[in-house]
């Protein structure tokens, strides 16, 4: 595979990227950003090349039992036969290796183009011969011990900086997404000591160089600790024959506590840190006060997930409405052919939908069901809420979440409550399309910026949030609805009862509700702030 044309690319590393609905790939906000960054990339020609791991799938897809109860199970997708290509080099399958003491681990890639100048690789140890371990490793996205997150970040570092080596491809500047890759620069400084003869001190500036961080979050499972004793092990098994002390390999990564950090090595293995919002850099210097921060708001990829006829900015209001009804009705239909349970589309729809987490805190508006269940079942304004989520394998309460909220919406609010199962690319498309209200409840302080109502204003669908991440930078006044943060649940049921369904319910007289399709017409307009075409120009004018 031929790649040397594309010129000074930059090399976008990220432990997942959703690019792809069946692909099993991603778990939640930051492979769907990747994946919109990669896109984004390809649209405006700049080079990029992604760099991930090809995951199998294990427990990839969410199923509810008839008994509420939450099950998982494995993907279907078919690697050899989807439009993944096997990475070659003139028509052989290009095999690297990664060396470690008495261990060589074999490495194969799978590649799909997305443009001239944009490639996304995935990288897996799932090849005959291979320890059993390193095979497992490849089973699915997030999972496994300590000693399998460490090898699985090995293969995204170490291997990817091979698989670049081997194509002729020469980056200019490497991009690690959360800490997770940051073992690129055991093989950057490998490869200058043995190769262009440095000392370390200088191998490891010349790399430092070139590598810019972006922090994701600044929840514990984004922001990974190991033991000191697991880091040397793997340290030495690496530098041995290779001209490397272990000790300067892992130095910079202990914290105080003696542990390794992934975040604070790879905040002193980089030239530059970024954050994902304005809010969520003021919250990073807090917490790693001796680093630069960068600001750089998340974005979501337009044309991916905003409908087409939105981008006409001369739409009437009726056009407005009539293709809204349109998306509700395509939703409803979605969520009937995974549940089984219709609704009537003309309701207003409520939808909460994200990965589960409890930081996220999905169960503050069922605080008080009664109160809840007498506002959406009115006859005169009916309401129908929707729920969408994954788990977490780093989060074992999250599935109680599901469960907890099938047994309320299957007795007390049975007929207006729905909780549609495997939340994916396609869901997420029909539900941040097909809504009315987006709904967003985070603990504050802790979402670090949030997409999804990003892709819900593309589409005329309303904001009702808790400020945090993005939602600091939009001005709601006449567009959504902001929820007081320390009584989330008392401040939606006021919200939902005396504007949100009164606003939703007044119409004119040809049936059009005039003050809500200003709204979504505002709404739509703001999502213009929101897109990855903006990302990717501060991208290059702040980090690369």
């Amino acid at each position: 595979m031929k790649l040397s044309h594309i010129e000074d690319p930059v090399a976008y590393f990220c432990a997942e990227f959703g690019i792809d609905n069946e692909l099993p790939t991603y778990s939640g906000g930051l492979g769907i950003l990747a994946g919109d960054i990669m896109n984004e990339a390809a649209i405006r020609h700049f080079p990029m090349i992604g760099i991930g791991i090809l995951y199998k799938g294990k427990d990839f897809m969410q199923h509810i039992t008839d008994k509420g109860r939450v099950e998982t199970r494995d993907s279907e997708f078919d690697h050899d036969t989807s439009f993944l290509r096997p990475t070659t080099i003139e028509g052989n399958p290009l095999i690297n290796t990664l060396e470690f003491e008495n261990l060589t681990v074999k490495v194969k890639s799978y590649h799909v183009r997305l443009s001239d100048t944009s490639v996304m690789f995935f990288l897996s140890t799932d090849v005959d011969g291979n320890p059993p371990d390193w095979i497992s490793d490849m089973n699915a996205l997030y999972s496994g011990d300590t000693e399998s997150q460490i090898r699985q970040q090995i293969l995204l570092g170490v291997g990817g900086i091979k698989l670049l080596k081997s194509l002729d491809i020469k980056p200019r500047l490497y991009h690690i997404n959360e800490g997770r890759p940051e073992f690129i620069i055991w093989e950057l400084v490998k490869e200058s000591i043995n190769n262009g003869g440095a000392s370390f001190e200088e191998a490891w500036k010349s790399a430092r160089e070139k590598i810019v961080y972006t922090n994701h979050t600044l929840v514990a499972a984004g922001n990974l600790s190991y033991p000191k004793e697991v880091m040397d092990k793997w340290a030495y098994a690496f530098a041995k024959n290779k001209n490397l002390d272990p000790n300067l390999l892992i130095k910079d990564g202990f914290t105080d506590n003696g542990n390794f950090s992934t975040t604070l090595y790879a905040l002193n293995i980089s030239k530059k840190q970024s954050s994902v919002s304005k809010v969520h850099a003021e919250y990073a210097k807090k917490t790693w006060p001796n680093y630069k921060w960068i600001s750089v708001t998340n974005g979501v990829n337009m044309l991916r997930w905003q409908d087409s006829d939105f981008r006409n900015p001369a739409l009437s209001d009726q056009q407005i409405w009539t293709q809204h009804l349109l998306k509700k009705q395509e939703l409803m239909e979605s969520v009937k052919k995974r549940t089984g349970f219709g609704y009537d589309p003309n309701r207003l729809v409520i939808t909460w939908a994200r990965r589960l987490a409890e930081y996220k805190q999905p169960t503050l508006i069922l605080s008080d069901i009664a109160r809840l269940k007498k506002i959406i079942s009115k006859p005169e304004r009916p309401i129908q809420i929707l729920f969408a989520g994954n788990t977490h394998t780093a989060d074992p309460n999250s599935e109680n979440l599901i469960e907890q909220i099938i047994k309320i919406f299957s007795a007390e609010l049975n007929g207006y409550a729905i909780f549609v199962p495997n939340y994916n690319i396609s869901l997420a498309n029909h539900m941040t399309s097909g809504s009315d209200v987006w709904l967003n409840t985070p603990k504050g302080n802790l979402e670090a910026c949030g997409t999804s109502g990003m892709k819900a204003i593309a589409n005329g669908v309303l904001n009702c949030t808790v400020l945090d991440g993005w939602t600091y930078e939009a001005n709601w006044d006449e567009i959504g609805w902001v929820l007081d943060p320390n009584n989330v649940s008392e401040s939606f049921y006021n919200l939902l009862e005396n504007e949100i369904a009164p606003e939703y319910y007044t119409r004119t007289d040809n049936a059009l509700p005039k003050i809500w399709v200003e709204k979504m017409r505002k709404s739509i307009n703001l999502a213009e702030k929101f897109s990855t075409e903006h990302v990717l120009k501060e991208y290059k004018s702040k980090l690369y």
